[in-house]
């Protein structure tokens, strides 16, 4: 035999049998598993199409490629979680190989080597070998860590609460993956023992497990290498005609899902711009998703990731965002078909027939998803980050609370009276309105009614106008702001509620009125660039007023004081003592990237020890206040804030840096909780700077690491 021939797909076939007489059946049982494929993803294409509200999704075709090669072909994702991304990588990495080696070998079979001109000879053979046995090998590898991770170590996050998830198609699937590697490299063993060329040795895989044929005969190796190509062709071609009736359809979805992605800031809600005209408000029914909305389901792989880091469920709330959208394509899987069905018999019917779709057999809101899990998200957008699909869980979250809120009315009594405090004050307390400045009586402040020319405004938020602990903040950071000689106003008794706990509510309709009366405000003032202390208030006036007419350069102050601190223009004199943490805020983190502001301010500080949570960056754990839950009880499982308190502690750090009020107050509430409080102290940052920059005699003396009263 010359050294010519290596083959997947075909691999030694001519050596052992004449191969014309197998190619017509081949190629047609090839024909028929194609076919089911084709019938299958036509079938899907049927269902997508068939729900959901108009969604464009292919604009700005530049990025949607580079997402699409990032995550799609890359996995830049998917590597985010090392060890089930090395082991998918090992999967995806092995098979686009293999594959693509199955071709280049048919390419020689059918048009090389009859032509003359066959490539796979020589050193360039010998390196195929190896590459497609360690590739080979790489499969087999991931397919028993997943076997693994599903059977034997049983990872929480693929399952919920306990139990895992796994279905008789999870075993299909490992056992199709498993089956064709271990197919393949039999029929490779068995050409090995027969022809016993010298250069096999480079097929290392192939060539080792040869020596287990040692005792076979040339004639039954023949034999049992006929038998096993046809098992490995079945199995393979088994495997193309399963792909879209199976988890194995995630091939294409996944994929289509991350050319998809949204490409609007991160935690971007699409507000509702038809408040006189439209029949009914936010998600009621499945219909009233949009078609992409729909289709995130069907690119769900079940992996856990969103469950892993979700605050709700980790302490032990009903929410599982996996789960929840895992329910939301079962309940399609059940109506897509009907409404498919409905729409082929009008066809049917002639032109003009009515289209009869089924009416719901389940309300979408409190059967298909539980109220509970409907109201336990805190909007930390944990799930969007480290969703290895690029589903988006948080906007459907948001959907469905706007329909309770706006078209039930039914939400929790805490959230009835926080609104009602809004709509009456402007701010979720109901403190009067003409307080709101009191803060700044002492501090010679000037609002934009007393001096409009000003560079900044600064927007102090309901929680640093009326909290009492978070009037400290805004009184250190208005005193930082002066010292560094910053030209800054604020709208006094003028400003309202930002909206956002409105908003991320499901009262929609009360956060564009918050929002339109302060835009209206600013735009009368002719404000440009604005300041924020609170994450929630900087993230609604950066990426939601916009779409009423709002827009401004908004920054938090930590970006402001720790470009002040590199100009040089705040000199940190007191060395600070003690050993710190800092806490990051999720609206400031995973919804604005702000995470090297508030550390560089830290490290800036004489004496400075930091000692990083093992939760933090883009996996830290929430406070528990986002989404509206700042204004609600935690019913169920173990508080929120407490569980993130206790991360804290284990640190052993004497100060609890945070950058926003509502991590504040929970971080707080969690020291009192766990008895910690005159032990360590949660502080913002632009407390712990107006000390460290020691203009302001303190009395009594207050060590930077002491807890403030």
């Amino acid at each position: 035999m010359e050294l010519s021939k290596f083959s997947v797909g075909y691999e030694g076939r001519e050596v052992f049998w004449n191969a014309e007489n197998f190619e017509g059946l081949l190629f047609a049982f090839t024909a028929v598993a194609l076919a089911i494929f084709g019938y299958g993803i036509y079938g899907r294409w049927q269902m997508w199409k068939a729900l959901g509200k108009p969604e464009t999704r292919n604009d700005n075709l530049k990025e949607r490629i580079k997402l699409l090669l990032l995550n799609g072909v890359l996995q830049v994702k998917t590597f985010k979680d090392i060890y089930p991304g090395i082991m998918h990588g090992l999967i995806f990495f092995g098979f686009f190989v293999l594959i693509f080696g199955a071709a280049f070998d048919a390419t020689e079979f059918h048009i090389a080597e009859p032509l003359g001109v066959p490539f796979l000879t020589g050193k360039f053979y010998l390196i195929f070998s190896f590459l497609m046995d360690l590739f080979g090998l790489f499969v087999l590898i991931g397919v028993l860590m997943a076997a693994d991770r599903r059977y034997i170590t049983k990872p929480d996050r693929l399952g919920y609460k306990g139990e895992m998830d796994n279905t008789p198609d999870d075993a299909i699937v490992l056992l199709l993956l498993g089956g064709i590697i271990v197919t393949g490299f039999i029929i490779e063993a068995l050409r090995i023992h027969v022809t016993n060329p010298p250069w096999e040795v480079w097929s290392f895989a192939g060539y080792t497990l040869s020596k287990a044929f040692a005792s076979v005969d040339n004639g039954t190796a023949k034999t049992l290498h006929k038998i096993t190509w046809w098992v490995h062709t079945f199995i393979s071609l088994g495997f193309i005609a399963y792909i879209p009736y199976s988890r194995l359809l995630h091939i294409i979805t996944t994929p289509a899902n991350h050319f998809m992605s949204s490409l609007k800031p991160a935690g971007y809600l699409e507000p509702i711009r038809d408040f006189e005209t439209a029949e009914s408000f936010g998600t009621g029914q499945l219909e009233d998703f949009s078609w992409k909305q729909i289709f995130d389901s069907d690119a769900c792989t079940r992996c856990g990731r969103c469950q892993d880091g979700c605050p709700a469920y980790l302490s032990g709330k009903h929410l599982s965002p996996k789960k929840l959208v895992q329910d939301i394509k079962t309940y399609w899987l059940e109506r897509a078909p009907l409404i498919v069905a409905a729409k082929k018999a009008a066809g049917k019917a002639g032109e003009g027939a009515t289209v009869e779709i089924p009416a719901p057999e389940k309300a979408m809101v409190g059967e298909v998803v539980n109220l509970h899990e409907l109201w336990d998200c805190t909007n930390c957008m944990y799930c969007m980050e480290h969703c290895s699909s690029s589903i988006e869980h948080v906007p459907k979250i948001v959907g469905m609370r706007q329909y309770k809120v706006l078209m039930e009315a039914d939400f929790a009594p805490e959230l009835q009276l926080t609104f009602r405090n809004m709509e009456n004050n402007s701010n979720p307390w109901g403190v009067g309105s003409h307080l709101r400045a009191d803060w700044a009586k002492d501090l010679g402040i000037k609002t934009l009614a007393e001096d409009p020319n000003v560079e900044y405004l600064f927007y102090v938020g309901c929680s640093g106008s009326f909290d009492d602990r978070g009037k400290k903040v805004s009184m250190a950071f208005a005193k930082i702001l002066q010292i560094a000689g910053v030209s800054f106003g604020i709208l006094g008794t003028e400003e309202g509620c930002c909206g956002d706990s409105a908003m991320r509510g499901g009262n929609e309709y009360l956060s564009q009125t918050l929002m339109q009366t302060n835009i209206e405000i600013m735009n009368g003032y002719g404000v440009k660039k604005i300041i924020c202390t609170c994450p929630h208030g900087y993230n609604t006036l950066k990426k939601d007023y916009p779409h009423f007419g709002g827009n401004y350069e908004v920054y938090h102050h930590t970006e402001i004081i720790a470009d002040l601190i590199a100009q040089g223009k705040i000199i940190l004199k007191k060395p600070v003592d003690g050993l710190f943490t800092f806490h990051d805020s999720c609206f400031l983190g995973r919804y604005n990237n702000i995470y090297t502001q508030p550390r560089s301010i830290l490290k800036a500080l004489t004496g400075m020890n930091l000692a990083e949570m093992e939760r933090r960056y883009d996996k830290s754990f929430c406070c528990g206040a986002g989404g509206g839950r700042m204004w609600m009880e935690e019913h169920d499982g173990e508080r929120i804030n407490n569980m993130r308190t206790d991360q804290a502690i284990a640190t052993n750090a004497h100060t609890i840096a945070v950058a926003c009020p509502f991590c504040l107050t929970m971080m707080t509430d969690g020291l009192k909780a766990r008895s910690m409080e005159e032990k360590i102290a949660s502080l913002d940052i632009a407390e712990i700077v107006w000390r460290a920059m020691d203009i302001e005699e303190v009395k009594p003396p207050v060590d930077v690491c002491a807890p403030t009263e």
